[in-house]
């Protein structure tokens, strides 16, 4: 099967990344790409070699992976996630739906984790980063529509924000 149209993503609005996430050299940057008939988001190095979420050689600054994606090579950024940090990635898939209105299980737990939320690129769902760690050693967990990981994936970014930054 060929690839369908490309999907149209959010625009990026830096200033409303959050320090704490901005000043960690863990960025990297993401194009769209037909994979298994449909749409992945891989990561990549500014200068457009793959980067894998597992290895810190190949993540960059913010300042240089937001070049890169304002140069119009790449559909996006990302952050990295990693226990050093001590920051964890909650990914809420579609749950905004066209009207922009937030999904009320999806709204408990923005509620809930009172930390930085954003729309995610494709613009139905969220991202949501906090301060913390998992007990007993977990990295990561997934149940019907929500992920959360603390370390070994990346979460794109868009500036999207829905509320204050980190606290």
């Amino acid at each position: 099967m060929s690839a369908p149209t490309r999907p149209k993503y959010l625009q990026v609005y830096p200033e409303n990344i959050p320090d704490q996430l901005t000043t960690r050299p863990q960025w990297v940057t993401w194009r769209a790409v037909w994979r298994n008939d449909r749409w992945t988001k891989p990561p990549f190095q500014p200068d457009g070699r793959f980067a894998k979420s597992t290895d810190p050689a190949t993540w960059a600054e913010f300042g240089e992976c937001l070049l890169a994606y304002q140069s119009g090579r790449f559909d996006g950024i990302g952050f990295v996630l990693t226990l050093d940090a001590g920051i964890i990635g909650v990914d809420v898939d579609h749950c905004i739906d066209a009207g922009g209105n937030v999904a009320p299980w999806a709204q408990q737990a923005v509620d809930t984790l009172n930390s930085y939320v954003e729309t995610s690129p494709s613009g139905d769902g969220l991202h949501i980063f906090l301060f913390g760690t998992f007990p007993g050693g977990m990295t990561g967990r997934r149940k019907g529509g929500i992920e959360v990981y603390a370390e070994g994936r990346y979460l794109t970014v868009t500036g999207h924000a829905l509320g204050e930054v980190l606290p």
